[in-house]
C-alpha cells in the first residue's frame, strides 16, 4: 500500500503578526497623508512631485501586498514586518516635518493687525525696590510728550497697585540723567526707545547700571492693518525689491522697535541677480508717517531713519521710498532673537577670522568673550556679538558689515550642509518665528519651487551708501543727536544701481558718482560670484536690547490722566558716536 501524500501546508494568515498586520494598514494610511501633504505644501515642481508621488504609492504597495499575501516563511515575515515598521514610521515622520514646514511658511506670511508693545519701571542696579510693591510712594519719572500713549497705559497699570508721585520730563535722556544722579526712584521706559538711550555715550551702560523690576504688556490695533503687498509681481518672472528691517530688539517680532538694519534687496528672476543695497541706520531724512502710526510719530519732521521702526514697519518703508525714489514691492523683518535662534538651531556656525581682527571681548556683550584669528565656532549669541561689533575695529561700520556678510554666508552653507538633516525639525520652529514679511505665502512657494527645479546660479551684488556725520535734533527723541547727514550723490549711484539690476543689468555697470574707495572689494569671494561697492557705510548698529517676553496682556484704555510734574531740565545736545 502506498503511503499516503500529505496535503500541501497553504499560507496561515494566523501566523502574521497581528499588531503588524494593524501596523501595515496604518501604513496605507499613512501614505496617503504624506501625499496630501506634499501635495498642498506646494513646493515641488511638477516633474519632482509626479515621480516622487509615484514611487511612494508603488514601494507601500510592494511591502503592504509582501507582507501580507506573499512572505511565507518565518525569515521573509520577519524582514517584510521591519520594512512596514519602517515605512510607516518614515511616512509619519515625513507627514510631521511638512506640516511643520507648511505652518512655518504660514506664520510667516500672517500679519498681525497687533502691535505688541512693553513698558518698564525701571530702577538702578543699587536700588531697595526689587518688586513693584516696595516702590509705593517712589518718584517715577515719565515722558509724555514723546511717548503719550505708552505712559498712559504703564501709569494705568502701576496705579491699579501701587500710588507714585510722577515727574515729568521732556527726553528719555533727561529722564535717565534725573534717574543717574537720585532726582527720581524709578522711570518707566518704552522699550523701543530702550536703544536710543544706550546710543549715547553718555549711557552705554544703561543696562549694566539699571534694572526693570516691572513690565506693563499691552497690544494696540494697527490703523490699517497690514495687507498682503499691494505692488506684489510674480515673484518667478519679474524683478522685485524687498526692504529688509533689522530691528533692534528681542522676542516676539510684533514689537515695534528701532530699525537699525536697513537693507533693500532687489531681486531679478530672470537674469538670477540679486543686489543688497545697505541705507546708513541714522540717515537724516523726513519721517513719512503711515496710516496705522500713532499720533505721536513725527510726520514730516526730520530724523534718524532708525528711529522710523518706532512707528512700524509701513512708516520705515513709506520713508525709505520717500527719499530714495524708489518702490519696495515687499517687506521682510527681523530682530535680534532671529539671528540667535536660526544660528542656534542649525548648531552654530564656523567663521575665519583674519589676522589682526582677533577680538579679546565684544563691547557689544562681554558676557561671550571674543574672537581668535583663525576659525571659530560661534553660537547664536556670540554670532550676534560678532555681527554687531564695530567699536573694536580700526575701520568699525566697514568690518562690521563684513562680518554680518561672513555670518550670512556661514548660516548658508550650515543649512545646505547634509548635517541638517538631523536639524530640520529645529530650523523650522527657529523660521516659523525668525520673521514677518507681506510676501504671501504663495510667493513663497512659488519662488522655492523655481528654485528647485532651475537650481539657477545667483550672482550676489552689495552697495553701501554713505554719508557724512553730524548732530542734528531728533524728533522722536526730543533731543540733539548724532546723525549721517545723506550724501546725495550716493542716493542717486543706489537708485541708479537698483534700477539697473531690475532692467536685466549688473548693478556694477552704474558708475558710483559719490567717488568713494570700494573699501570691501578685497574681501573673500569664494562663496558664489559676490561683489560689492561700498564707502563708509554706517549701518547695521546692533546693540543690546531687552530679554524677550513670553506674554503680554492688554492694559486699559482711557483718555486722560494726571501727575505731578517737575519741567527743570534743559535739552543738551548728546553725542551717539
Amino acid at each position: 500500500m502506498s503511503a499516503k501524500k500529505h496535503p500541501r501546508k497553504m499560507w496561515n494568515p494566523k501566523r502574521h503578526n497581528p499588531i503588524l498586520r494593524l501596523i501595515s494598514l496604518l501604513s496605507l494610511v499613512a501614505m496617503i497623508m504624506l501625499i496630501l501633504q506634499i501635495v498642498h505644501l506646494g513646493i515641488l515642481p511638477a516633474r519632482f512631485e509626479i515621480p516622487i508621488l509615484g514611487s511612494i504609492i508603488l514601494l507601500t504597495l510592494i511591502i503592504f501586498l509582501f507582507y501580507n499575501f506573499t512572505s511565507r516563511s518565518r525569515l521573509s515575515r520577519f524582514i517584510s514586518g521591519l520594512l512596514v515598521i519602517a515605512l510607516t514610521f518614515g511616512y509619519g515622520l515625513g507627514s510631521y516635518y511638512i506640516y511643520r514646514t507648511d505652518s512655518a511658511i504660514s506664520s510667516v506670511t500672517d500679519l498681525s493687525n497687533k502691535v505688541i508693545n512693553n513698558v518698564s519701571f525701571v530702577v538702578m542696579k543699587e536700588s531697595s525696590i526689587k518688586k513693584l510693591s516696595q516702590a509705593s510712594g517712589a518718584k517715577v519719572g515719565i515722558t509724555p510728550s514723546i511717548d503719550s500713549k505708552a505712559m498712559k497705559e504703564a501709569l494705568a497699570d502701576v496705579e491699579s497697585s501701587i500710588s507714585i508721585k510722577t515727574v515729568k520730563y521732556k527726553s528719555y535722556l533727561d529722564e535717565v540723567q534725573a534717574l543717574y544722579d537720585g532726582d527720581i526712584d524709578a522711570m518707566l521706559l518704552s522699550e523701543s526707545y530702550r536703544g536710543t538711550i544706550y546710543d549715547q555715550e553718555a549711557y552705554q551702560d544703561f543696562n549694566q547700571r539699571t534694572r526693570t523690576v516691572h513690565t506693563t504688556h499691552y497690544t494696540t490695533n494697527r490703523k490699517k492693518a497690514i495687507q498682503q503687498s499691494t505692488d506684489a509681481v510674480d515673484v518667478t518672472q519679474e524683478p522685485f525689491t524687498i526692504y529688509v528691517s533689522g530691528n533692534d530688539s528681542f522676542g516676539t517680532i510684533q514689537e515695534n522697535s528701532r530699525t537699525d538694519s536697513n537693507m533693500l534687496i532687489t531681486v531679478n528672476p530672470t537674469t538670477h541677480t540679486i543686489l543688497m543695497t545697505s541705507i546708513p541706520r541714522d540717515y537724516y531724512e523726513p519721517i513719512v508717517c503711515s496710516a496705522d502710526s500713532d499720533s505721536d510719530c513725527p510726520d514730516g519732521e526730520n530724523d534718524k531713519l532708525t528711529h522710523s521702526g518706532i512707528y512700524g514697519i509701513s512708516t520705515s518703508e513709506q520713508t525709505i521710498e520717500n527719499f530714495m525714489n524708489v518702490d519696495i514691492n515687499y517687506y521682510v523683518r527681523v530682530n535680534f532673537s532671529s539671528l540667535v535662534n536660526i544660528v542656534d538651531a542649525v548648531g552654530g556656525v564656523d567663521v575665519k577670522v583674519g589676522k589682526g581682527l582677533a577680538v579679546k571681548q565684544f563691547y557689544t556683550d562681554h558676557t561671550v568673550g571674543g574672537v581668535h584669528e583663525g576659525t571659530n565656532h560661534l553660537n547664536g549669541q556670540k554670532a550676534l556679538a560678532y555681527a554687531r561689533e564695530r567699536y573694536s575695529y580700526t575701520n568699525g561700520d566697514m568690518q562690521r558689515v563684513k562680518n554680518q556678510q561672513q555670518v550670512l554666508k556661514a548660516l548658508i552653507k550650515k543649512i545646505k550642509s547634509p548635517s541638517m538633516i538631523m536639524n530640520y525639525g529645529n530650523l523650522i520652529d527657529a523660521l516659523g518665528g525668525a520673521f514677518e514679511t507681506n510676501l504671501s505665502s504663495d510667493d513663497i512657494r512659488s519662488f522655492v519651487r523655481m528654485q528647485l527645479l532651475l537650481n539657477p546660479d545667483w550672482t550676489f551684488e552689495s552697495y553701501a551708501m554713505i554719508g557724512t556725520p553730524d548732530t542734528r535734533m531728533s524728533a522722536s527723541m526730543g533731543t540733539y543727536a548724532s546723525v549721517t547727514l545723506p550724501n546725495k550723490n550716493s542716493i542717486t549711484t543706489a537708485r541708479k544701481k537698483i534700477e539697473a539690476v531690475i532692467n536685466g543689468k549688473s548693478s556694477k555697470t552704474v558708475k558710483d558718482t559719490a567717488k568713494q574707495e570700494d573699501a570691501t572689494s578685497t574681501q573673500d569671494q569664494s562663496t558664489e560670484n559676490y561683489s560689492t561697492d561700498s564707502g563708509n557705510d554706517q549701518v547695521y548698529d546692533y546693540s543690546q536690547s531687552t530679554p524677550s517676553y513670553d506674554e503680554y496682556s492688554q492694559a486699559q484704555d482711557y483718555s486722560s490722566y494726571s501727575q505731578q510734574t517737575d519741567d527743570t531740565t534743559a535739552i543738551d545736545p548728546y553725542a551717539d558716536q
